[in-house]
């Protein structure tokens, strides 16, 4: 998952392994039709799903058309300063 941009770092930070996360489609974002977003339970933006992953869940989240809950089964990086944070997530997305 993408955290680095808009400060979303204090948000990554902020973030427990087990946390329950969503996953909402972007489909307007100006750089990729295909955009997930990650929001926090109270709507904070986390980041956005790796582009790759996404142009293949798009399709299945947009048929599904609802937000996707999601566990943050991960947290990556911060292993020195100016290092930066990173979160991997579990999901399914239901038929």
């Amino acid at each position: 998952m993408w955290v680095s941009y808009e400060g979303r770092q204090v948000i990554v930070v902020q973030l427990k392994v087990g946390e329950e996360i969503y996953l909402v489609r972007d489909p307007h974002n100006p750089y990729d039709q295909n955009a997930i977003k990650v929001l926090t339970r109270n709507g904070r933006q986390v980041g956005f799903l790796n582009r790759n992953i996404a142009a293949v869940l798009a399709a299945r989240l947009d048929h599904y058309g609802q937000p996707v809950k999601a566990i943050v089964s991960e947290l990556t990086g911060g292993y020195y300063v100016g290092s930066i944070l990173g979160a991997s997530v579990k999901f399914d997305i239901p038929e």
